[in-house]
C-alpha cells in the first residue's frame, strides 16, 4: 500500500509524462518504506498510467529480486553479475511501446565489487530507453564511482501522526494500542503491514529472541538457535533483518540494563551486510554475548 509519499509520486508523474526521466536511480532507506514498493508503481505507470502496485505482470519491467535464493549465483566472490547481464540485455532490447524499459534490482547489497564493475559500464553507456532503479537501505552499499551515477532518492521513515493515518485508512488493530503499534513500527508502514500479517518465520524468530534474552539462556541454546535463524536466512534473506529488529524491540525494553548487548548487535548487523563474512561465526559471537 502506498503511503506517506505523495511529494514523490508527485514528482515522478511529472518525470514521466515530460519523459524526462534519469537512466539511474538509487531509492535508499530503512527496510519497510516502500522503496520496492514505490519502484513498482512507478513502472506501473510509465505502462498504464496508474500510479499504484500492478496488479499483473509488467511487461517493459525486469524485477532481480536477491530474496529469492535462486537468483543468489554458486560463487560468493561473483554475486550479482549474472544479474547485471540479464538487465543489459533486457535493457538494450526495444521497447514494445516505445516506452521507457526499467529494471528494479532489489536488495542491491548483495552485489559484489566484480558485479558493480560491470554495472558501472551500462551506466556510463546507459540505453536511451532504460531506466535502472537500485534498492538499498544505505547508499554505502556502492562503490563511490558506481554511487555518483544514480540520481538518489531517500525515503524517509514517517511521523507517528503518518503511520497513525495509515492505521486508520487500512489498518485493523481490534483492541490493540495504536500507540504501541505506532512505537514497534518504526515509522515503516511496511512494518506495520508485517506486524498484523501471520508470517511464520517471523513468529519463530520471534520465539528464537524470547528464548536468547530469557534469564535461563545457555549456550547450547544459543548454538541451536544460531542453526535456526541461519537456516531462515537461507529460505529468506529479509529474514535476517527481521531477526535484528525483534532482537532491538526485545532489548529496548531495559536499554540501560542491555546496553552491551545493544552495542554488540549493531555490530553484528554491520559485520553481516558483508556478504563474504563468516554469518555462523558472527552469530556464535553474538549469540553468546546475549546469554552471558
Amino acid at each position: 500500500m502506498l503511503h506517506g509519499y505523495d511529494s514523490f509520486i508527485s514528482d515522478f508523474k511529472k518525470l514521466v509524462d515530460a519523459r524526462d526521466l534519469s537512466h539511474a536511480y538509487l531509492f535508499f532507506g530503512e527496510e519497510g518504506t516502500g522503496k520496492f514498493l514505490h519502484a513498482l508503481a512507478l513502472s506501473n505507470y510509465i505502462e498504464s498510467g496508474k500510479f499504484e502496485e500492478p496488479d499483473r505482470d509488467l511487461s517493459e519491467t525486469l524485477i532481480i529480486d536477491f530474496n529469492k535464493p535462486s537468483n543468489i549465483e554458486q560463487n560468493k566472490e561473483t554475486v550479482g553479475i549474472d544479474s547485471v547481464r540479464e538487465i543489459e540485455h533486457f535493457l538494450y532490447q526495444t521497447s514494445f511501446t516505445g516506452s521507457y524499459r526499467v529494471a528494479i534490482l532489489r536488495d542491491a547489497e548483495m552485489l559484489t565489487d566484480q558485479a558493480q564493475n560491470a554495472l558501472l559500464k551500462i551506466l556510463e553507456e546507459p540505453p536511451q530507453n532504460g531506466v535502472i532503479i537500485a534498492i538499498a537501505k544505505d547508499l554505502s552499499v556502492f562503490l563511490p564511482t558506481v554511487a555518483s551515477r544514480f540520481s538518489k532518492i531517500y525515503f524517509p521513515t514517517l511521523s507517528n501522526d503518518s503511520i497513525l493515518d495509515f492505521l486508520s485508512k487500512y489498518g485493523k488493530i481490534g483492541g490493540l494500542d495504536k500507540n504501541k503499534v505506532c512505537q514497534e513500527s518504526f515509522g515503516r508502514v511496511g512494518r506495520v503491514i508485517q506486524l498484523f500479517s501471520k508470517d511464520k518465520d517471523r513468529e519463530k524468530i520471534k520465539k528464537i529472541v524470547i528464548s536468547l534474552c530469557d534469564k535461563k539462556a545457555s549456550l547450547t541454546m544459543a548454538d541451536d538457535a544460531i542453526e535456526d535463524i541461519l537456516k531462515l536466512i537461507d529460505k529468506k534473506l529479509s529474514n535476517l533483518n527481521v531477526f535484528f529488529e525483534e532482537l532491538e524491540i526485545s532489548l529496548l525494553i531495559d536499554p540501560e540494563k542491555n546496553s552491551f548487548k545493544l552495542l554488540k548487535t549493531s555490530q553484528a548487523l554491520e559485520d553481516l551486510a558483508t556478504i563474504n563474512v563468516n554469518k555462523r561465526l558472527c552469530f556464535k559471537n553474538l549469540f553468546y554475548n546475549l546469554v552471558n
